[in-house]
C-alpha cells in the first residue's frame, strides 16, 4: 500500500513537471520599452518603436528575444501582426522582419490605418520551440510627432 502510494506521488510530480510553464528570466535592456514575457515562458520579447510614438502610416521597432535562461535568440522566424483590439481589425499590409543577429530583430512597414490603442502580435518559431505574445504599443496618433 505504501509502494503504492509513493508511485502515485512521484507520477504526479512528473505530470506537473511537464505541463507546467517556464518561468524566464526577465532581461530588460531599455527602460521604457513594451517588455513581456511570451505565453508558455519560452522567450521575452523587448519592444522598441521607431519612432516612440507611432502614427498612422508605416513604422519600425527593434525587437530583442531572449530565452527563459536570458540568453540572445538569433535565427527565430518571427511573424508580427499590427491588431487594433477596439474594432477587431488588423493591418493590411505584413511588417518585414530582419534578423539582425544576438536576438536584434528589426521590423519595417509597419502599418497603421488609423490611429488608436493598437498592439503588435508576435509569433516566435524557433527550431525547437515556438511561442506567442502580444505587445502594448504607445496609441498610434494621426500624425508623427514633430522633432523640437
Amino acid at each position: 500500500m505504501l509502494k503504492r502510494a509513493g508511485i502515485i506521488i512521484i507520477l504526479g510530480v512528473i505530470l506537473a513537471g511537464c505541463s507546467a510553464k517556464y518561468t524566464p528570466k526577465l532581461v530588460q535592456h531599455i527602460k521604457g520599452s513594451s517588455f513581456s514575457a511570451t505565453e508558455n515562458g519560452y522567450y521575452t520579447a523587448e519592444l522598441v518603436m521607431k519612432p516612440k510614438r507611432p502614427h498612422v502610416g508605416l513604422n519600425k521597432a527593434h525587437l530583442i528575444v531572449h530565452d527563459y535562461s536570458g540568453a540572445d535568440v538569433p535565427g527565430l522566424k518571427v511573424v508580427v501582426t499590427p491588431y487594433l483590439p477596439a474594432k477587431g481589425i488588423t493591418s493590411p499590409e505584413k511588417p518585414k522582419i530582419k534578423d539582425a543577429g544576438r536576438g536584434l530583430y528589426l521590423i519595417e512597414n509597419i502599418s497603421f490605418p488609423e490611429p488608436g490603442e493598437w498592439v503588435l502580435k508576435i509569433r516566435l518559431y524557433g527550431e525547437e520551440l515556438s511561442d506567442t505574445v502580444t505587445l502594448k504599443i504607445p496609441p498610434v496618433s494621426m500624425k508623427p510627432m514633430m522633432k523640437k
